[in-house]
C-alpha cells in the first residue's frame, strides 16, 4: 500500500481557532437540518458569480474551479450560474464599483484588503454560521487559512487557497554558468549573481508589474519583513507606534531600488503582467522570476521540458542586519468566496451548496493533483506521484514560516499608494527615493487608519 501524506503542515505557528461558540442562527439551523435542498424541489434559482478563473489560465486553482463550476451546473440543473469572469486586477476594480452601487453578485471572490470594508458596511454576510452549520466541512479547512479574512470576531469569506507569494523560480544551468552552483545564500551573493547574469546579456529576473501587485505581493512583502520583522507589521496593523517612515522599512525600499539600479529587471517590467513575465523565463531569456506558489502548476504545464527540468525553487536570501527571520516568506489565503448580505432562504441554500463544492475536499484533491495547495486539506493525496517541482514546493513550505502579505492585509488606500509607488520606484531612472515613497505611504496611512 502506498504511503499517504497530508499536504502543507501548519507552518504559520499558532493555529487560529474558528469562531463558532454559541448557537446557529435560525436560518443556518434550518440549512443544517434540512433533509433535502429547497432548491431541489423544482424551484428555479439563478446565482450571480464573479471570479477570476479565466478559461485560458493554466494555474491549478483556475483550472480546478472552472471544472467545479461546470460540475455544479451539470449536477444542479435547477440552479443557474450567471458568471462574470475577469482577470484579478479587473475583478478587484469591478467588485468595488458594484459595491458602490449596492449591486454585488450573490457569490464573488473577495480580496483580503477589502474584507473589513465590505463586512463593516454590511455588504456581505459573515460566514461563521455557514461554517458552523456543517462541522465536517469546517474541520476540513486549515485553521491558518482564515487569518486574512477575520475581522474582529467574524469571518468575511470562505478561503480558497493557501500559498506563499514570494518564491524564486530559477534556471540552475544559468546560475552555474554565472559561477553559482547553488542558489545564493546571502543577499550580497544574490546581488553579485544578478550582476554576473546581467553581464552575460540576459535578464536576471523577469518581472511583469503592469498590474502593480506583483512588486508588492511577490517582492516587497517578503523583503520588507526581512528588514523590519513581523512585529513591526503587527504594530502597523494595530496602529501602535510603527511607521512606514521607520528606517527598517526604508531599508527594504532601498534594497528594492538597488535591484532596479543594477538592472535586475527587464526594461519592460511595467508593460508585462505576471503571466507574461514567465514567457521570458520559458524561452531562456531570463534566469529567474519571482512569483507565488500558484505559478508552480503553470510552470509544470507550460514550460518547455528542458526549462522545466532545470527549474528549481528558492526563497530570497537573508539580508544583512535585518530584524526578520531568514526563513520567512509572505503568504496566506489572499482570496475568499463572499456571500452577498441579501441572500436568504432557498437562494442562500443554493449559494452555500455551491460554495461548499468550490472549497471542499474535492477541490483540495483536484488542486493537489495539478500541483497547488487549497485552503482545505487534501487528506488522501499520494505525493510520491506528484510532479517533481510540486514536491520541491511542498518541501520548501515545510522549512519556511509565512508572514503577512502587505496588499492583502493593509487598507485599500494604503495598498493603492504602495502598489503605484513601488512601480514608480522600480522603473529604471526613477527620481523617486525610498525615503520619499516611505513618507508617501505613511501620509496615506495616517488618515486611512483612523477610519479603517
Amino acid at each position: 500500500m502506498k504511503r499517504r501524506a497530508l499536504l502543507f503542515p501548519a507552518i504559520l505557528g499558532t493555529a487560529l481557532v474558528l469562531a463558532g461558540c454559541g448557537g446557529l442562527s435560525p436560518e443556518m439551523e434550518g440549512l443544517a437540518s434540512a433533509g433535502s435542498d429547497e432548491a431541489d424541489q423544482g424551484e428555479k434559482i439563478t446565482l450571480t458569480l464573479a471570479d477570476s478563473w479565466t478559461t485560458t489560465s493554466t494555474t491549478a486553482m483556475d483550472v480546478v474551479h472552472r471544472k467545479l463550476v461546470e460540475r455544479f451546473r451539470q449536477e444542479n440543473p435547477q440552479i443557474a450560474i450567471d458568471e462574470d469572469i475577469l482577470d484579478n486586477a479587473s475583478l478587484k476594480t469591478k467588485i468595488k464599483t458594484l459595491a458602490a452601487g449596492n449591486v454585488l453578485p450573490d457569490v464573488f471572490m473577495l480580496f483580503g484588503s477589502d474584507a473589513r470594508m465590505f463586512l463593516e458596511n454590511k455588504l456581505i454576510r459573515p460566514v461563521d454560521d455557514v461554517l458552523t452549520s456543517d462541522p465536517e466541512w469546517r474541520r476540513g479547512f486549515r485553521p491558518e487559512a482564515f487569518e486574512d479574512f477575520r475581522v474582529g470576531g467574524q469571518l468575511a469569506g470562505i478561503p480558497l487557497q493557501m500559498t506563499a507569494t514570494s518564491i524564486v523560480y530559477y534556471n540552475e544551468e544559468i546560475l552555474k554558468r554565472a559561477g553559482f552552483p547553488a542558489f545564493p545564500s546571502t543577499w550580497e551573493d544574490f546581488l553579485h549573481a544578478l550582476e554576473k547574469i546581467k553581464a552575460m546579456g540576459m535578464t536576471p529576473i523577469a518581472m511583469g508589474n503592469k498590474d502593480q501587485w506583483v512588486g508588492v505581493s511577490c517582492l516587497l512583502s517578503t523583503l520588507g519583513d526581512r528588514f523590519t520583522g513581523t512585529d513591526w507589521f503587527r504594530s502597523i496593523e494595530l496602529n501602535s507606534g510603527a511607521s512606514f517612515a521607520d528606517s527598517t522599512f526604508v531599508g527594504a525600499l532601498t534594497a528594492v531600488r538597488r535591484l532596479s539600479e543594477l538592472g535586475a529587471f527587464g526594461a519592460d517590467l511595467n508593460s508585462l503582467d505576471n503571466v507574461q513575465q514567465r514567457t521570458a523565463y520559458y524561452v531562456g531569456k531570463a534566469a529567474m522570476f519571482i512569483e507565488g506558489g500558484w505559478a508552480v502548476s503553470s510552470v509544470i504545464s507550460d514550460a518547455p521540458k528542458p526549462i522545466l527540468d532545470r527549474t528549481h525553487l528558492a526563497i530570497l536570501p537573508a539580508v544583512p542586519g535585518g530584524r526578520g527571520e531568514a526563513n520567512t516568506v509572505s503568504g496566506g489565503s489572499g482570496w475568499a468566496l463572499a456571500l452577498n448580505a441579501g441572500l436568504h432562504g432557498a437562494k442562500l441554500e443554493a449559494a452555500v451548496k455551491f460554495v461548499k463544492l468550490l472549497t471542499g475536499r474535492t477541490e483540495a484533491e483536484l488542486a493537489a493533483e495539478r500541483g497547488d495547495i487549497s485552503a482545505t486539506l487534501a487528506a488522501d493525496f499520494d505525493t510520491s506521484g506528484a510532479p517533481a517541482l510540486f514536491r520541491e514546493y511542498l518541501e520548501l513550505l515545510k522549512r519556511m514560516k509565512l508572514t503577512p502579505v502587505y496588499d492583502v492585509r493593509l487598507s485599500p488606500e494604503v495598498v493603492e499608494t504602495m502598489n503605484s509607488g513601488l512601480q514608480e520606484l522600480l522603473t529604471p531612472g526613477s527620481k523617486l527615493t525610498p525615503a520619499q515613497l516611505a513618507q508617501r505611504i505613511q501620509d496615506t496611512y495616517n488618515p486611512a487608519v483612523k477610519q479603517y
